[in-house]
């Protein structure tokens, strides 16, 4: 009986033995499968990052880009306007202006005539003018109110003060003060004028020497 139970347990034994290496490696071959899954799966999030990145750095250029465009744009339409300022001055003075000193207001509502208090007219000196207003009938206007403006078309500033009507005087006349140029050449006294429902405007052309 003890060789029979001494020879049952070798067997098992064998058995035991054999069996061990199989289950390793089976279990070895599990755990590559798995690691090998899970290094896929990291390979595709790192792609899936690096194509982000590439995406985000397209979409950074690209950005750029537009706003590269819109500033150029910008500048060009702001070049644009100032070289259509300077072109869009007159260059040399009309050969045939008109410097009256009395005529219509542009579209003929009053009559208009100026005087410069100060003979002859000289530069950087204060001095004042008087603007008489009649209707095409000749009556005289009272009751106007006249907003002055005006300066130099050639070198496109405006007056170096801020004339204004300081008095009504009588016959349609009105006082205006403040008047300076400060250069020879072609000046322009202009007139807004507003009495009752009429509303004109006149510009006078004045050439200093």
């Amino acid at each position: 009986m003890r060789k029979i139970d001494s020879l049952i347990i070798n067997v098992l034994l064998a058995i035991f033995l054999v069996l061990i290496p199989f289950s390793a490696k089976a279990q070895m071959k599990e755990g590559n499968g798995h690691d090998s899954e899970h290094g896929q799966a990291s390979g595709h999030e790192s792609e899936h990052g690096q194509a982000s990145g590439h995406g985000s750095g397209h979409g950074h250029s690209k950005k750029g880009t537009m706003n590269e465009k819109k500033m150029h744009s910008e500048h060009d339409g702001t070049k644009t306007g100032h070289d259509h300022q300077a072109t869009s001055l007159p260059k040399k003075m009309p050969k045939h202006l008109d410097v009256a000193l009395a005529k219509y207001s542009e579209d003929a509502k009053f009559f208009i005539g100026i005087t410069s208090k100060l003979k002859p007219v000289a530069i950087n000196k204060i001095h004042s003018w008087v603007l008489q207003i009649r209707k095409p009938d000749g009556e005289r206007i009272s009751d106007a109110k006249i907003h002055v403006s005006g300066g130099m078309p050639m070198h496109g500033h405006g007056l170096p003060t801020s004339p204004r009507v300081t008095e009504y005087l009588n016959d349609g006349k009105y006082l205006i003060e403040g008047v300076r140029f400060n250069m020879t050449g072609w000046w322009e006294l202009k007139f807004m004028i507003n009495s009752g429902h009429h509303k004109d405007k006149v510009t006078f052309n004045i050439i200093l020497k």
